[in-house]
């Protein structure tokens, strides 16, 4: 089916080629099984050997392999989901159906899910923890459902929002990145491990008053808070004001997808986390980027689902 062409009109195939070649290959391409570089190309994807004739593609091993379209329209949809356009929108603009642009975006969903967990460094220097409750409110869930958390007293503000809501624990390195991971409750036999985890001995926290937090400094982490209780926000360098505000920024974010079934939460979660981690790439700079995650090799890498 063709498809209309909007951010890669200027670019011919064989360039749009080369910019998908060189985030899995380097300059040149080779072939896998003599290592030769003289190549033969059949199309945008498929190659053959000058020297073994053995076949080839551009995408093996890659998120790309099972897909058979091509890597214009792969390019095309990079931009528009580096653009925040929704699936629906960027079928529009492309002139193909949106379903078929959703499954590209959940493609391309799944590679930063593992590309958030693979090749991880401990985290050094001043840290933020904080915990936050992922969920609809309470006003927009089904009437049997509020009636039952209402005869169960879970109807009021943070009562019940750890039996109706997906609460996700945060780690936020001051001035840098930020890391979520979904966590099926806020205690400290759950947090500790991932602190210690993720977190190298020795670096400053900072946190709220929260009991699960009581134990880190004897873990060998030296560690400070701020009352929340006690409208205690800031103390001096001591604040949490960073990670607090990317729950908002990407609870607000999250909003616009209109409804997220659990099955795909961990998608879009990650997705928030790698648009703030690279919230000061250009639009060029996080289409480059998002094109070297696609183009990486999936067989060795971590799979959570």
């Amino acid at each position: 089916m063709a498809f209309r062409t909007v951010f890669s009109s200027k670019l011919t195939d064989k360039s749009i080629q080369k910019i998908f070649v060189k985030n899995h290959y380097g300059k040149r391409i080779s072939c896998s099984q003599c290592f030769k570089k003289k190549i033969l190309w059949f199309s945008d994807k498929r190659f053959r050997c000058k020297t073994c004739w053995s076949f080839g593609s551009v995408t093996k091993q890659t998120w790309l392999e099972r897909s058979r379209l091509p890597l214009r329209w792969w390019y095309e949809l990079i931009w528009n989901f580096t653009l925040c356009h929704s699936a629906h929108k960027t079928g529009k603009l492309l002139g193909k159906d949106g379903k078929v642009c959703w499954q590209g975006y959940q493609l391309i969903r799944k590679a930063l899910v593992h590309a958030s967990y693979r090749g991880r460094k401990k985290i050094t220097g001043t840290v933020e923890l904080d915990e936050s409750f992922y969920g609809g409110t309470f006003k927009n869930l089904r009437k049997k459902v509020r009636q039952e958390l209402r005869r169960l007293g879970l109807n009021k503000r943070g009562g019940g929002a750890k039996y109706r809501k997906q609460p996700v624990f945060g780690i936020f390195k001051r001035n840098g990145k930020v890391y979520l991971e979904p966590i099926p409750e806020t205690k400290a036999k759950v947090l500790s491990p991932l602190i210690t985890q993720r977190i190298r001995l020795g670096s400053s926290i900072f946190s709220d008053t929260g009991t699960w937090y009581a134990g880190l400094v004897g873990l060998g982490y030296v560690h400070k808070t701020v009352d929340h209780g006690k409208q205690e926000y800031v103390a001096g360098e001591v604040h949490i004001n960073g990670l607090e505000g990317f729950w908002g920024l990407s609870k607000t974010n999250m909003h616009t997808y209109k409804g997220i079934k659990k099955t795909n939460w961990l998608l879009y979660l990650k997705e928030m986390e790698f648009r703030y981690n690279n919230r000061k790439l250009s639009f060029d700079e996080m289409v480059e980027k998002l094109i070297k995650i696609l183009m990486t090799y999936r067989r060795n890498s971590f799979v959570p689902y």
